[in-house]
């Protein structure tokens, strides 16, 4: 079988109450409210679910899209396989019984792209691996990875050209910033790819997952790869870097965390320098509706607090953490784009934002260091 993409652990449910414990034995008594609190109004907020339609979460009109749809990480690596290249590979993605129906259903030529690369990698062609740059490396089930099998053989080629259109939308080159960190790179799916297309920007990636970091940095040694703390600083000079991008990353911090580490990525960002970043908001809330990602009593509570606070969090990972990884702070977050705004100027200026533009879901921000 193909193997689709691998997401976290399924969350657990927040734990049971604490044990009882003696009155000056504050900060036990605030988790313990905090955790009434939230059951009352789940109980609440399910009871106004009972007469809801998953279709009335959207606050936004449907996903959007960039100025610039090229596509240009993949796009730039495609453009070096000659035409003879791509037509003996064809032949053999053809030959495929498993792949070649996927291939040639596939009427969208930036989807099209996108899968030759990655079955050309699963296939291990010499030609393609050569002339790209690419890697058919695949870490081992025990080691993170957000997606795996023959869709995946390339690295994250989706979110590559995602970063890369956002940042042309802003006026800005991928292939002309010098130093460029991937936050949160887990075994480096992404990191892999656009080092591959812009291999004269020196390439960083960091997560606190130190078995998909120390991975990624056996396999990439060209690539500075290091364990990153679960708070801030970073171990990265201040104004070093050009770039920061940030998949799927402040969709798990708690709001005001969140904010703490959008501090250090104006720490270590020159002037001028950028972030891409990715969150839920009103357009993923609707997403999750709609295709029954969550409870709808939990949809009504996160709608409820967006309304209201602009923000909402959950710690679903409990002391298990999430793939080893323990941090209270991190879990599944929303925010509005009106918060952010609130929180980031003057210091940062927002020059891109499009709801719902990660696959359909998340929305996409590019933020300049004011």
């Amino acid at each position: 079988m193909i193997a689709g993409p691998r997401r976290h652990r399924a969350p657990t449910r927040p734990r049971s109450m604490p044990p009882q414990s003696g009155p000056n034995d504050l900060p036990r008594r605030r988790t313990l409210l905090d955790r009434l609190q939230r059951r009352g109004v789940l109980d609440d907020a399910a009871a106004v679910a009972a007469s809801r339609d998953p279709a009335s979460f959207g606050r936004t009109g449907p996903p959007g899209r960039f100025a610039v749809e090229t596509g240009s990480a993949s796009a730039q690596l495609a453009a070096r396989l000659d035409p003879a290249n791509t037509q003996a590979l064809e032949t053999r993605i053809d030959a495929d019984p498993q792949l070649a129906p996927i291939y040639r259903s596939v009427e969208d030529p930036a989807v099209a792209r996108h899968l030759l690369l990655a079955f050309g990698a699963h296939l291990g062609d010499e030609q393609l691996l050569g002339a790209t740059g690419l890697s058919a490396a695949q870490p081992p089930a025990a080691i993170h990875s957000m997606a795996q099998g023959p869709l995946a053989a390339a690295g994250g080629l989706y979110e590559a050209d995602m970063v890369a259109d956002a940042l042309a939308s802003a006026g800005v080159e991928i292939g002309a910033l010098g130093c460029a960190l991937d936050f949160g790179c887990s075994s480096g799916r992404v990191t892999r790819v656009l080092a591959a297309a812009y291999p004269q920007t020196r390439w960083i990636g960091c997560d606190p997952n130190g078995d998909a970091v120390a991975w990624a940095a056996a396999t990439f040694p060209a690539i500075r790869w290091f364990e990153s703390a679960n708070e801030p600083p970073l171990p990265l000079a201040d104004g070093e870097l050009d770039l920061v991008y940030a998949i799927s990353i402040w969709s798990h911090f708690e709001p005001r965390f969140g904010l703490r580490w959008l501090e250090e990525m104006r720490r270590v960002l020159a002037p001028q320098g950028h972030l891409v970043i990715t969150t839920h908001g009103w357009t993923a809330l609707a997403y999750d509706a709609q295709h029954a990602r969550r409870p709808l009593a939990e949809c009504v509570e996160i709608e409820r607090s967006l309304s209201g606070d602009g923000h909402w969090f959950i710690d679903p990972f409990g002391e298990a953490g999430d793939w080893g990884v323990v941090n209270p702070l991190w879990g599944s977050a929303f925010v509005t784009a009106d918060f952010l705004a609130e929180q980031l100027c003057p210091r940062w200026r927002v020059v891109e934002f499009v709801p719902g533009r990660n696959q359909q879901n998340q929305d996409v921000y590019v933020l300049a260091r004011a």
